[in-house]
């Protein structure tokens, strides 16, 4: 009966743990359509309500680099209180390579990394949950 007992403690011991894991969420968004952005960061906040310590990255590549330019982003006040919130904003240097935008344009938030499909893949080996925008 005690063996039974240790048994079942250690089960909920487990589960507990399993509970308290940090969740670490890469996004993935390539639109440039405003709604799919505003989508995207009404996402974000939802998940760091419900779980704050939530450790996400977000990597915009393709006609979404336009939102991470100091000159044409629409929602630099999203980006900045997401930033602020720990939300890592990358953006993707093949698509500002490809649309001849020098890296003095991205907003000094984000970081560049080399090309986003590797960067997802990496984060996702690591363990990362992987969500593409729409």
């Amino acid at each position: 009966m005690k063996g039974l007992r240790l048994l079942f403690v250690s089960f909920l011991l487990a589960g507990a743990s399993q509970l308290k894991a940090q969740e670490k969420i890469v996004w993935e968004i390539a639109s440039g359509d405003t709604v799919h952005q505003r989508i995207l960061f009404r996402q974000i906040n939802n998940v760091l309500t419900a779980a704050p310590d939530t450790k996400i990255e977000v990597v915009f590549h393709s006609l979404a680099i336009f939102a991470v330019l100091k000159d044409t982003g629409y929602f630099k006040e999203q980006i900045l209180q997401a930033h602020k919130r720990g939300v890592v904003i990358a953006v993707c240097n093949n698509s500002l390579k490809s649309r001849n935008i020098s890296k003095d344009r991205v907003i000094p938030e984000a970081v560049i990394v080399p090309v986003s499909i590797l960067e997802i893949a990496g984060k996702q080996r690591e363990g990362w949950s992987y969500i593409k925008a729409e």
